[in-house]
C-alpha cells in the first residue's frame, strides 16, 4: 500500500507537498552545479533519452522520504521513471558518488526523523546514505501499478532536456487509487509567476502546484520550503490549503485560446493535428518542457494542452508524465481525456495503453477541441495524410 491503513488523503497530500519541495531543492543544486555543461555531460538510457544525477537523486530522496513518513519502509508502492541499471555496472561510479553526496547534503534528515517518530518506521532514516542505498532505493521504484489499492507515481525530472538547457522542468508526484489519479503535486523550480516568460529560467522564482478532490492551489517554491522547515506541523492539509493560492482555469472562446506545446519538436503533436486545423493552428501558444503545462492550464495562463497521437500505432503515454498533472487540472475546473474523448485509464500498468494521446483543457473548450481533432484525424485517414490545414466544412 502507499501508506498506513489510516493514512487519509489529506495526510498524503501534506507528505507529497513536502517531498516535492525538498526534491526541488536538490534539483536546483544539481542544475546550478552543472549549468552550461550540455547534454554531452550526461548519460543516455536505452531509448537515447538523457538521464542526470538529478533524476537519480530526486527519485531516491522521494522514495526514502515517503517510506519513512508513511511508516511502510520498503513496502512503499511507487512507480518511478528511473531505475538502477545504469549505475550498477561500475561504469558510472562518479555519477553514483555524486548522487550519494547530494542525498547526504540535501536529504531532510531532521524532518524525516520527526515524521519517523510519528509514523513508527523501523530502521530509517539512516544517518548517512551509501552507494548500496542509492541502488536499493532506485530498485524500489519499480511498482507495476494496476487497479488494486494505492500506489505513488513519480517522474523525478520531467523535461530532462529543459533541465539540461537551464530552462523549464518539473518534479511530478501523483497518487493512483483503484486505477484513477486522485492526488497530484508538481514542483516547477524554474517557472515564472502568472504571465511570465516560460522560455527561460525565472531566477529566484519557481512554483509548487497541488490538487486533491475539488481543491487545487499553487505556492511559490521558496515559501513552500520555508513552511516545510523547522517545527511546522505535519499532516495538516488545511494549513497548506490556506497557504496556497487557489487555482482556477480561465474560460475563453476558442479564437482567444492559448495552447501549451512542448519546447522539443519531437515531443509535439504526434499526428500533426494542429497544422491540419485552421482553428488550432491560429491559436497562440506557450512552448515549454515538462508537465508544468498542466500548471499553466490550471492557473489560466493557457487553456489547452494537447499531447501525443490519436492513431492506434502511436506509442502510449507513460503514467508518470501525466498522473501528477491530471488531479490539478480537474480540481481547478478543467477537463482531461484522451484525444478521442475517452477517460484516462491509469490502472493498466506503466502505460496508458487503452488511450491515445492526452487532451487537457479549461473544460469549456473541451468538446469543441475534441470535435476538431476527430475531424482532422478523419481527413488525414481519408486522404492518406496529404491534407494540409484544410478548412472544416460547416
Amino acid at each position: 500500500m502507499a501508506g498506513r491503513s489510516d493514512d487519509s488523503l489529506d495526510v498524503l497530500l501534506d507528505l507529497a507537498i513536502r517531498a516535492v519541495a525538498f526534491a526541488s531543492r536538490v534539483s536546483v543544486a544539481v542544475q546550478a552545479k552543472h549549468r552550461g555543461a550540455g547534454a554531452a555531460a550526461w548519460s543516455a538510457k536505452g531509448d537515447a533519452s538523457p538521464v542526470t544525477v538529478g533524476d537519480w537523486a530526486v527519485q531516491c530522496l522521494i522514495v526514502e522520504f515517503l517510506s519513512v513518513a508513511t511508516g511502510v519502509g520498503s513496502d512503499l508502492r511507487l512507480m518511478g521513471e528511473e531505475d538502477a541499471d545504469l549505475l550498477k555496472d561500475g561504469s558510472r561510479d562518479a555519477e553514483l558518488q555524486e548522487v550519494v553526496a547530494l542525498l547526504n547534503e540535501h536529504f531532510p534528515f531532521a524532518e524525516a526523523a520527526r515524521l519517523d517518530r510519528r509514523a513508527g518506521a523501523r530502521g530509517v532514516p539512516r544517518g548517512r546514505f551509501t552507494e548500496p542505498d542509492v541502488i536499493a532505493l532506485l530498485q524500489r521504484g519499480s511498482d507495476a501499478g494496476g487497479r488494486e489499492g494505492r500506489f505513488w507515481v513519480l517522474d523525478p525530472i520531467d523535461g530532462t532536456k529543459g533541465f539540461i538547457r537551464d530552462a523549464q522542468y518539473a518534479i511530478g508526484l501523483g497518487l493512483v487509487e483503484r486505477g484513477s489519479p486522485v492526488l497530484g503535486v508538481i514542483g516547477s523550480p524554474n517557472l515564472p509567476g502568472p504571465g511570465g516568460d516560460v522560455t527561460r529560467r525565472a531566477e529566484g522564482e519557481g512554483w509548487v502546484f497541488a490538487g486533491l478532490g475539488d481543491w487545487a492551489g499553487a505556492i511559490e517554491l521558496g515559501d513552500c520550503l520555508r513552511r516545510c522547515g523547522g517545527d511546522a506541523p505535519s499532516g495538516d492539509a488545511a494549513a497548506w490549503r490556506e497557504a496556497f493560492g487557489r487555482l482556477q482555469v480561465a474560460p475563453c472562446a476558442a479564437a482567444e485560446a492559448v495552447m501549451c506545446e512542448s519546447f522539443e519538436l519531437s515531443h509535439r503533436d504526434g499526428d500533426e493535428i494542429r497544422p491540419r486545423s485552421e482553428l488550432l493552428s491560429a491559436m497562440a501558444d506557450r512552448r515549454l518542457d515538462s508537465m508544468s503545462k498542466y500548471g499553466l492550464v490550471a492557473r489560466g495562463d493557457a487553456h489547452i494542452y494537447l499531447r501525443g497521437g490519436s492513431m492506434p500505432n502511436k506509442r502510449p503515454e507513460n503514467l508518470w508524465d501525466h498522473c501528477p498533472g491530471i488531479p490539478i487540472v480537474l480540481a481547478a475546473g478543467g477537463r482531461a481525456t484522451d484525444l478521442r474523448g475517452r477517460p484516462l485509464d491509469f490502472g493498466l500498468g506503466r502505460y496508458l495503453t487503452e488511450n491515445h494521446g492526452i487532451l487537457a483543457t479549461n473544460g469549456t473548450l473541451h468538446a469543441e477541441i475534441l470535435a476538431e481533432i476527430a475531424w482532422v484525424s478523419e481527413m488525414a485517414t481519408s486522404d492518406g495524410g496529404a491534407a494540409d490545414k484544410k478548412k472544416r466544412m460547416a
